[in-house]
């Protein structure tokens, strides 16, 4: 049978309609898009122990197109992690993973997340029973006293070391502070670095600049850094003043802010054989910008563990692309 000539050009339009409409999730809304930068892990994770809320993966995204979101990973290991929602906005969010199943066996298991064209990996590690508990009486989460002593494994370096040891006390900012030798093997070189804590703050006195290699004031600028809260909770978030200087091209004035947060008030953390509880996770983010603009994330993060009664445990460092682990606890004595 023939069909009219109108019958052809409604069906061309329904298949340009079709062709040019934008990209929909099957949740009905626009789907967002962008790329992943960073992965943490939260909760702990025991062998033959379903997981549960206190378990997630935190995915922080760089959107360039708003709406729905739908991502799972891998299974690995007897479990994996997924979520769904919708991004409001563009720029830099923080998408949150629940975990699903049952870890299978002790071991340190790596996840594949893809979020839009772009891949991310991250290191969940599985304990067994806990062995080798790390016990201590000592409350502080940075005990400074002196002759107090912490050796680390470099990891940037291995198989090199690092020991620091409070030496005495210095006076700077007008303020007096521990003074902390640290000894490092690769060169071999033996540096000082400063820390001092008013109430439940901890302050190291650094160069402003040392954390992030968006820029470099000269000349220097100084100040005590509030690097960690004693009674810090899970999501608490605290800033440094915003630093103004020129940089060591002396033609440029740049700002520069440091945002922390506490992503773990109470994890248990295996390291070198010991098991450390209570431990908190803080991230150290910088922001940069020319005087006067906005303040950007350089897209760098600073990652230190802290466990009760020794001090700080382990660090890693996202330079806005990988993690590189850069050391962890050999051993120590503590006041």
């Amino acid at each position: 049978m023939q069909r009219p000539g109108g019958y052809y050009l409604i069906l061309f339009f329904l298949l340009l309609f079709s062709a040019c409409k934008k990209e929909y999730s099957y949740e009905g809304g626009p789907k967002s898009s962008g790329f992943c930068t960073n992965l943490v892990a939260g909760g702990t994770y025991r062998v033959g122990k379903a997981v549960n809320d206190s378990n997630f993966l935190r995915v922080e995204v760089h959107v360039t197109t708003k709406g729905f979101y739908s991502i799972t990973s891998d299974t690995v290991n007897g479990f994996s992690f997924s979520g769904s929602g919708v991004v409001a906005d563009t720029g830099i969010a923080e998408l949150h993973l629940d975990a699903h199943g049952t870890p299978a066996k002790t071991e340190t298991s790596l996840f594949n997340v893809r979020y839009d064209s772009s891949l991310c990996e991250v290191q969940v590690a599985v304990l067994d029973s806990l062995s080798n508990v790390v016990q201590t009486t000592n409350t502080e989460l940075f005990p400074l006293a002196e002759n107090n002593t912490w050796s680390y494994d470099d990891l940037s370096y291995p198989p090199d070391s690092l020991v620091n040891t409070v030496t005495g006390t210095s006076v700077m900012n007008s303020l007096p502070h521990y003074t902390v030798s640290d000894f490092i093997s690769f060169f071999p070189a033996t540096n000082e670095s400063y820390y001092r804590r008013s109430g439940a703050d901890y302050f190291g006195y650094e160069a402003v600049s040392t954390f992030t290699s968006a820029l470099d004031y000269a000349p220097t600028i100084y100040d005590d850094i509030n690097f960690l809260k004693d009674d810090c909770q899970t999501g608490q978030t605290w800033s440094t003043p915003i630093y103004v200087g020129r940089t060591s091209l002396g033609l440029q004035v740049a700002q520069l802010r440091y945002d922390f947060r506490c992503i773990d008030a109470d994890a248990i953390v295996a390291i070198n054989g010991k098991t450390f509880l209570h431990v908190y996770k803080i991230e150290m983010r910088p922001y940069v910008a020319d005087q006067g603009a906005a303040l950007q994330a350089t897209g760098e993060i600073h990652t230190s563990y802290y466990a009760r009664g020794i001090g700080l445990i382990y660090r890693e460092f996202f330079n806005s692309i990988l993690t590189h682990p850069e050391l962890q606890i050999k051993w120590w004595r503590v006041n």
